[in-house]
């Protein structure tokens, strides 16, 4: 076992570890030199391929008073290095946030696992990137995170660089091809350059396309996947689901990492085959193939709040306080009239014509893109028009029926259509229709298009009526309102570019998806700074972005036909942090029947939505096929309406069903996780130094190692001194800090450094610290305490590491064990930690020397009696921690039973049932088996995985060694 601060003999030197990633013979460690011979200073290696790597036990004890300041910084450092218990929060404290008790209940759910698998899917603006840094924090205060990679949305990887860097001091690298050919270069061919960089960002996109470099890198410790609704598979019929590029990637990492955090405000997009993938990707027995799933199995696996099942601040105020909706209706003008009236002919005599043939959905799938962008704006519906005119002139393209389909299903029911895609697939709708009409209507269908998109062509901004309203919207609003800002949701951009061209008012900022990362930051920094401003956004600024601090205003052009995306959008500014009332209003087109239908879908799905407490997730399915077909085929009144009732009694028969909905309506004992997550970070105050310790601490050793210190208020300045700016990271030149969390949250003090044990310059001065374990030169580890009314004797500390079967350390702790002139040891666990708690007073010379004459002696038989002491105890903290680790694998080999046999007998069913000569099976479609073509041939893949994660059960998961006690150091308690 190796650790930060060891020293160790390699190739006839002597060498300290400056750091460890990874842990036994598979550990890559950083060496620097100890003397001054010539030769190289520092050295990376791997510990198995180095075997003449011997690592230095920690020095003895002997009586030989020093310094207790040295020695009270020295069980600070480890106190707060070591690897505590699985139900302390130990680091939630180290973050530049204020952090609120539910932020803190996914962090405790999490460690409390033998392995962090766990579905955070806390509603929009709740916090999920910080309660994914706490929980990454915790983890790495335990040694279990020295290879990180986060796997996110393109858009928002400066973002993560950046919260982790500001909010928690971990240094983020995002790897992107420039970044990858850096590392390719810099590194051997035999190194995988994962190695080389711990914690890495990197977009989804990028990732899918490199998968062979990371099935050959090591595995990592931590991925964390955001708007992880992403990767899930794609639904493909009932009960069934097909692999995609992304989900491929989800499936590699999940089984290429110990610990796996998946984020997502939105996991359920309707479609519970969908839902399953992704609680597949924690472990495989959290759902059967077709779907089904047991809540009570899933509970431990996933967190889930909704805004109103939590407050924040004291006393508790909400997360989230918004007004209702406003609708801002629009009265079309009869121009604009005709064309919705044209549309709709038009949809009806070509569907009803098409209905029961192959190309009903095809042309179905092309209506609806021009419906909907009817609805957007003129500007939009003539870029479409443009388009099918095109495509109506080309050759069929009859290939592409495939992906058309596959298409179809993503843009009726799949929340995660990025900008781009979203664009594809209506240029890929568009293009289906001349494969797919016969002569006569598609000479028909040119003429209707040709029709259309002069009407279209002739309106003029100052026809459009929409327009106009929302012109004669902000006016009012600006001239109540003087300086407030609004952002303006679209889902087109070619919308966008028409309000842009045309709106006249500003000033003005955009974001698209085609806006570049760097410039789209540059553009959401000037509409925060600019009083008045009017952001246009489509959704690409609907995902990820945080816009609470800039305005509470947000204005729909129109509405998504999907609620996923609509919450999306409004949770940018109904977020945490967010101090004002939320206002959303959006604009409705009266007197079209498009709009009217739609608006009574919502009504309905809002019933629902308030029923479950959720204004999103799977309402969605509730939009699709018969309510949508009906629209475009202009059925009746009464067979509209019965179409919407069967709609919704689709989603009240989905939560009789299955137990999804339940999941997604949040935690049922929130309070109780809240109130837990409380006795923990008070245990942790137990454990670790206070404030002023902590702030002593760290310019005590500063000033050591011949750094400065300058003032003594709440904002100091530091130079690291030449010994600790060696370390990595460390500041090379003065820089203000503070040790004040409230000092820190002040936005005016963004610039400052926040001083806590993830700050590089801590680390190293924890490190430096540690170090005095193995330097046999160190005197000062046994101090004199002056005692008044209470016994004497001696204070002994040792270090115990309980390991796992893959070298990693478990637990790792601090034991104080005080022994009575002559002995017996105490057997007292809690008035030894507390005895060892109390500072003291330090001794002067005749307290020194009464301890030489009364205590010397028998210094070394108290050693040999606490170490006895200090063994049995460790060596029974091991024992709980191996009867805990027992029971976890038990329930989960029992869960796995029971996936086993589901699996098996779903096997059967699907081959009893099916069709053609094959089978598919999704938990393989993303393992390289889309199907099988016997029972046999399947059943022997599902054996295969059993085996597999049954084997997995067995590795890290069992307490390999219990260490001998490593001596620290001695408190001799000598009446005053």
């Amino acid at each position: 076992m190796y650790e930060r601060g060891m020293r160790v003999r390699l190739r006839d030197r002597l060498w300290e570890i400056e750091d460890v990633r990874g842990a036994g013979e598979g550990a890559f460690l950083d060496l620097r030199r100890t003397d001054d011979r010539p030769g190289p200073r520092r050295l990376k290696v791997l510990a198995g391929a180095e075997p003449t790597l011997e690592a230095r036990a920690a020095t003895r004890l002997r009586f030989e008073p020093g310094n207790p300041v040295v020695l009270a910084q020295l069980h600070d450092a480890l106190a707060l290095t070591m690897a505590h218990g699985r139900g302390d929060l130990l680091a939630v404290e180290h973050g530049r946030i204020d952090v609120e008790p539910y932020q803190l209940v996914p962090v405790l759910a999490g460690i409390r696992q033998p392995r962090v698998r766990l579905l955070i899917a806390d509603d929009v603006g709740l916090g999920k990137t910080i309660e994914a840094g706490l929980v990454l924090m915790e983890l790495a205060r335990r040694g279990r995170a020295d290879r990180v990679l986060i796997a996110c949305p393109a858009g928002l990887q400066d973002q993560w660089v950046e919260e982790m860097r500001f909010r928690f001091n971990l240094e983020f690298a995002k790897v992107d091809s420039k970044k990858w050919l850096e590392l390719r270069r810099d590194n051997p061919t035999t190194v995988s350059p994962w190695t080389s960089v711990p914690y890495a960002v990197s977009s989804v996109d990028y990732l899918k396309n490199n998968l062979s470099a990371i099935t050959a890198a090591p595995q990592f410790d931590v991925v964390i996947i955001d708007e992880a609704h992403h990767v899930a598979r794609a639904y493909a019929g009932e009960g069934r689901s097909s692999g995609t590029g992304r989900s491929r990637l989800a499936r590699t990492l999940a089984d290429h990492s110990r610990e796996l955090l998946l984020l997502s405000a939105t996991p359920h997009n309707g479609y519970q085959e969908s839902f399953a993938s992704l609680l597949q990707l924690l472990s495989p027995h959290l759902a059967a193939d077709d779907g089904r799933l047991d809540t009570e199995l899933v509970r431990p696996y996933l967190v889930r709040r909704l805004k109103d099942d939590v407050a924040k601040g004291d006393p508790p105020q909400p997360i989230s306080r918004r007004h209702p909706p406003q609708p801002i209706e629009v009265s079309p003008t009869t121009r604009e009239k005709e064309i919705h009236q044209r549309l709709r002919g038009h949809s009806k005599r070509v569907l009803r014509a098409l209905r029961g043939t192959d190309s009903y959905h095809v042309q179905a799938f092309a209506l609806e893109v021009l419906r909907k962008r009817a609805l957007s704006s003129p500007h939009a519906l003539l870029k479409s028009l443009e388009r099918r005119a095109q495509s109506l002139g080309m050759a069929p393209v009859d290939h592409a029926g495939r992906r058309r389909m596959d298409a179809l299903q993503q843009y009726r029911g799949d929340v995660a259509l990025p900008e781009a895609e979203l664009l594809t697939v209506e240029e890929l709708a568009l293009q289906g229709v001349a494969a797919h009409l016969p002569d006569e209507d598609l000479r028909e269908e040119r003429r209707l298009v040709g029709v259309l998109t002069e009407q279209v062509a002739a309106l003029g901004p100052g026809d459009d009526s929409k327009l106009t309203r929302l012109r004669g919207w902000l006016e009012g609003f600006r001239a109540g309102r003087r300086g407030e800002r609004i952002i303006i949701f679209t889902e087109y951009r070619d919308t966008l570019d028409y309000l842009e061209d045309n709106l006249g008012l500003g000033p003005l900022f955009r974001v698209d998806g085609s806006v570049p990362l760097a410039k789209r930051k540059t553009v959401l920094e000037g509409f925060a700074g600019t009083p008045g401003a009017i952001l246009l956004a489509t959704d690409a600024a609907g995902e990820g972005l945080n816009l609470q601090e800039s305005s509470h205003v947000i204005v729909h052009y129109e509405l998504p036909w999907n609620p996923n995306r609509l919450e999306q959008r409004n949770g940018r500014v109904d977020r945490y942090g967010q101090p004002h009332i939320v206002e959303i209003s959006y604009l409705y087109l009266a007197d079209t029947r498009d709009e009217e239908i739609l608006q009574r879908l919502r009504e309905k799905l809002a019933v629902i939505a308030r029923q479950l407490g959720s204004s999103s997730d799977v309402l969605g399915m509730a939009g699709q096929n018969d309510v949508v077909d009906g629209l475009l085929e202009d059925v009746s009144e009464q067979e509209l309406e019965a179409r919407l009732e069967r709609a919704v009694q689709q989603v009240r028969d989905y939560l009789e069903r299955t137990g999804a909905l339940v999941l997604m309506q949040g935690m049922r004992d929130e309070k109780q996780a809240e109130a837990d997550t409380d006795s923990a970070r008070e245990r942790a105050r137990w454990l670790l130094p206070d404030f002023e310790e902590f702030r002593r601490l760290v310019t005590g050793v500063v000033m050591q190692g011949s750094g400065r210190v300058k003032g003594t208020g709440e904002v100091i300045e530091i130079d690291p001194g030449p010994f600790l700016g060696r370390y990595p990271q460390v500041p090379q030149e003065p820089f203000q800090a503070t040790f004040s969390r409230a000092v820190a949250l002040d936005p005016s003090n963004r610039g400052i450094a926040f001083l806590t044990p993830a700050h590089p310059l801590v680390r190293a001065v924890l490190h430096r610290v540690r170090t005095r374990l193995y330097d046999e030169q160190i005197t000062d580890r046994v101090a004199i305490r002056p005692v008044a009314g209470a016994p004497e004797g001696y204070l002994f500390t040792f270090l115990g590491r309980i390991l796992s079967d893959d070298g990693r350390i478990l637990e790792e702790p601090l034991i104080p064990v005080f022994v009575p002139p002559g002995g017996p040891a105490s057997q007292d666990e809690d008035a030894d930690l507390r005895l060892l708690r109390q500072r003291g007073t330090a001794g002067t010379e005749s307290t020194v020397e009464r301890a030489r004459v009364r205590l010397a002696d028998g210094f070394d038989d108290a050693a040999g009696l606490a170490e006895r002491e200090a063994v049995r105890r460790l060596a029974a903290h091991a024992d709980r921690v191996r009867d805990h680790l027992a029971t976890e694998v038990e329930r989960v080999r029992r869960d796995l039973d029971r996936w086993h046999e589901v699996e098996l007998a779903e096997t059967e069913r699907r081959f009893a049932s099916s069709v053609g000569d094959l089978v598919q099976m999704g938990l393989f479609a993303d393992m390289g088996h889309g199907a099988f073509h016997s029972p046999e041939e399947a059943k022997a893949v599902v054996d295969a995985e059993f085996t597999k994660r049954r084997d997995a059960l067995t590795r890290g998961f069992g307490v390999a060694e219990v260490s001998a006690a490593d001596p620290v150091g001695c408190v001799v308690c000598v009446e005053a």
